[in-house]
């Protein structure tokens, strides 16, 4: 039996089909759980639900916005308000999968403007000893 079957039971919920509101606050009371673990517990309700033909209750807005409450996730900061409004309805791990995207990317932005700096500073440094020789 999962995590959230025996919740559902001591809770009086049915676990199939569940109510979006049930997952979410299923994911109220088991926030204390690693982003990961919970993220994979309410990925296996959903794919209960699917097989059988029924929505996916945990990608409901109820169940997202419960996430977001004991795991916040928030959006870049260079994004506009309105992607930064679409971001926070995203699930978890599509978050996931962008901030490491976007973190990635500075990273390699910071790094290429590193080598700029390094270049000019040597080119400089050349045209000086240029000048120097000319002289």
């Amino acid at each position: 039996m999962s995590r959230f079957q025996k919740w559902c039971q001591v809770m009086g919920h049915h676990p199939l089909p569940a109510m979006p509101l049930t997952v979410a606050a299923f994911i109220g009371d088991h926030g204390g759980l690693t982003p990961d673990l919970l993220f994979a517990e309410v990925a296996a309700i959903d794919e209960q639900h699917q097989a059988l033909g029924y929505a996916p209750p945990g990608r409901s807005d109820v169940a997202l916005k419960a996430f977001d409450a004991v795991h916040p996730t928030r959006p870049p900061r260079s994004w506009r308000k309105e992607e930064q409004e679409m971001f926070l309805m995203l699930p978890w791990g599509i978050k996931q999968t962008i901030l490491r995207r976007e973190a990635e990317r500075d990273r390699a932005i910071k790094h290429a403007q590193s080598e700029v700096s390094e270049l000019r500073q040597k080119i400089g440094k050349e045209n000086g000893d240029h000048q120097d020789a000319a002289a």
